[in-house]
This record gives C-alpha cells, structure tokens and sequence, in this order.
C-alpha cells in the first residue's frame, strides 16, 4: 500500500492514506530516515487481541486519526505458516491471530474484525520510498470529497 508520510515521532509515523480520510499513526522502525510529504509502500501489521467473525458494517479503522485501535474488514488471504489473515480494512493489513485463534476459522471473502493488542506496525518495503511535492498538512483530492 502507498502512504503519504504526515508525521514522524521517534519511532512513530503518521501517515495520510491517499482516497481516504485516515491519518493511521503506526509504530515504524525505519520512521528516522523519512520525510514529511514522502510517498511510501509499505506493509502494516497489526497484533489482534481477539478476531471475530461480523456480519454487519463495512471496512474500517478507528479512529480516523491516531492509533488504530479496532479494525474490520473481508479477508483476502489466509495466512497458516504464520497464523496472519491479510485483511481489507480500507488499506490492506496483515493480521497477526492470538494463540488459540487459527486462520482456518476465518475464510477468505468472510468479514472480520478485532482491536489490537498494540501499536499496529508499519513496514516500509525496500526503494518503495519516493519524494512528493504534496504540503505535509495537504490530503489527498479524494479525502475531502
């Protein structure tokens, strides 16, 4: 997923999701070496407390700005060597299952939803970091329509 880079606090970063209202805060472990207005490609992991299987509502992340603290979204993909469900939550995230919960319990094209048990993790993939001309306080076209 590509983030627009917002925010960046010691090992945290605050990032905009372009198409979206988000600003989602993520722990990142290379959050030093960024810059506000980068664009970046990334992988977010999140550490479930507890997954449920839903049946009403949509995708999305709460809150809209800060920490995400509860998820939902459909299942993309199964996960069983690592016990991880990529999950469609309004950006895709990889969805860390606590011990006694399996990926099996959770097909794909089912709804899930969970609160995480910490700071969700931003991974920011390899030359996937390129300069923007966006102001850091900008959001994308599409945020506020």
């Amino acid at each position: 997923m590509k983030f627009i880079v917002n925010d960046i606090t010691a090992d945290q970063v605050t990032v905009l999701v372009p198409g979206s209202n988000y600003r989602s805060t993520f722990k990142c472990a290379g959050a030093a070496a960024l810059r506000v207005g980068q664009r970046v490609a990334g992988d977010v992991h999140a550490p479930a407390r507890k997954a449920e299987m839903v049946s009403d509502g949509g995708n999305y992340v709460e809150p809209l700005f800060g920490r995400p603290r509860r998820m939902q979204g459909r299942v993309v993909e199964q996960h069983p060597k690592t016990n991880e469900l990529l999950v469609q939550v309004g950006y895709p995230v990889r969805v860390k299952l606590p011990h006694g919960q399996a990926v099996v319990d959770f097909p794909v094209g089912s709804r899930v939803g969970w609160d995480n048990a910490d700071w969700p993790l931003l991974e920011i993939e390899a030359n996937a970091v390129t300069a923007s001309s966006r102001r850091s306080t900008e959001l994308p076209a599409a945020a506020g329509a």
